[in-house]
């Protein structure tokens, strides 16, 4: 069994900085597991939620007596039964404290079902990142989810909308009433808005406080530039359907076609109450009013036909239509490396710092592969 000295060595050690050019040529599963933890620095509660699983389960390695390149599956399905009953329980649980009290222990308590799931969840993207690293050459979990039903340890996401369902929503929109100025203001914001969160996979805040000025046309293509999730950039491919919507909203606006460098001051969204030629962003509470209202009277008219979409329709939110476009773009066989820097999110698995696709390539190969059907 490991001792309290060892439980303090393996917090410390995870806890050390690491030189900024340190890279995964790491010689123990410490280092690995450090390197991997860097990934999510800008996300501290990422961060701290993935160094909690990674610690417990390392320690539990050594006091196994083994390695992570060593592990079976058998070892796996026993380190699930291990998270629900930490044994022997004086050693492993205890009442919360600071990480380095020299009482502080690795569980309360044994966790419940879905936090089990949580934790191997997260190591199977530990996993991953070693394993497309060149510093491990399987990943277990996954043996895990093969042979044993019993245990799912990646999730696909239920979030999304289907082709049909998305093709009611925009359909939908296409036949909005345009017969006044009011109507077609209207009818061109909704439009921009579902497809500018599809298109670009953008998150509700990104949205809101983007602007005008972050549409840039490099080496031919044009990029949207947000600050995403943890303070973190990132560059979105513009593909033609979304600078076509973006052209036909700025149109509408009275605006030109294309964006300019001097439009800090323009949101991507603005408020329809607003006099002509005044710009004012709508807020994050109103975009999200604005998406739920729409799928509710989108919902209410398909339920006639699909009642089973409209129930669907009915459930959608900004996520909703962030978690569409990433299954759309994967469904459109675009490379998962690509869609990992599109969608910029921990849960699509985390990007590979040596498996970069280059910036031109994934720009034509989202445009032309991914689009409104």
């Amino acid at each position: 069994m490991i001792d309290n000295i060892v439980i303090s060595e393996v917090t410390s050690a995870l806890d050390a900085p690491l030189n900024d050019s340190a890279s995964i040529k790491a010689t123990n599963d410490i280092e690995a597991i450090q390197v991997w933890l860097t990934e999510f620095q800008n996300s501290p509660h990422t961060f701290t939620s993935y160094r909690q699983a990674a610690e417990r389960f390392l320690m539990w390695c050594m006091q196994n007596k083994t390695t992570l390149s060593s592990l079976s599956r058998e070892d796996i399905m026993g380190y699930q039964s291990f998270l629900g009953s930490p044994t022997p329980t004086d050693f492993w649980c205890g009442p919360s404290r600071p990480r380095h009290d020299p009482n502080w222990r690795p569980f309360v308590k044994g966790l419940a079902n879905s936090s089990i799931r949580l934790n191997l969840q997260i190591l199977t993207t530990m996993y991953d990142y070693l394993v497309q690293s060149g510093y491990l050459t399987l990943n277990p979990f996954k043996l895990i989810k093969r042979k044993s039903a019993r245990l799912v340890v990646n999730k696909g996401v239920e979030r999304y909308l289907t082709h049909k369902e998305l093709s009611y929503i925009f359909d939908y929109i296409n036949d909005m009433p345009k017969k006044t100025d009011a109507q077609i203001r209207t009818y061109q914001r909704i439009k921009w808005i579902f497809s500018l969160l599809y298109l670009s996979g953008c998150r509700r805040h990104e949205i809101v406080n983007a602007k005008m000025s972050d549409f840039v046309r490099k080496q031919g293509n044009w990029w949207l530039k947000v600050i995403g999730k943890g303070n973190k950039y990132g560059e979105i491919p513009v593909t033609n359907d979304l600078l076509l919507a973006l052209i036909d909203y700025r149109k509408s606006i009275g605006l030109p076609d294309y964006p300019a460098f001097s439009e800090t001051n323009i949101p991507l969204v603005n408020n329809l109450q607003v006099s002509a030629g005044k710009y004012i962003g709508i807020t994050d509470s109103m975009l999200y009013k604005i998406i739920k209202g729409t799928c509710l009277e989108i919902s209410n008219y398909v339920k006639l036909t699909d009642p089973g979409a409209a129930f669907v329709i009915q459930q959608v939110s900004t996520h909703w239509l962030r978690h569409t476009s990433a299954t759309h773009q994967v469904d459109a066989g675009i490379d998962i490396r690509v869609v990992k820097e599109n969608l910029r999110h921990s849960l699509l698995e985390t990007t590979m710092k040596y498996q970069h696709t280059e910036s031109d390539a994934r720009h034509q190969e989202t445009n032309k592969k991914f689009g409104i059907k």
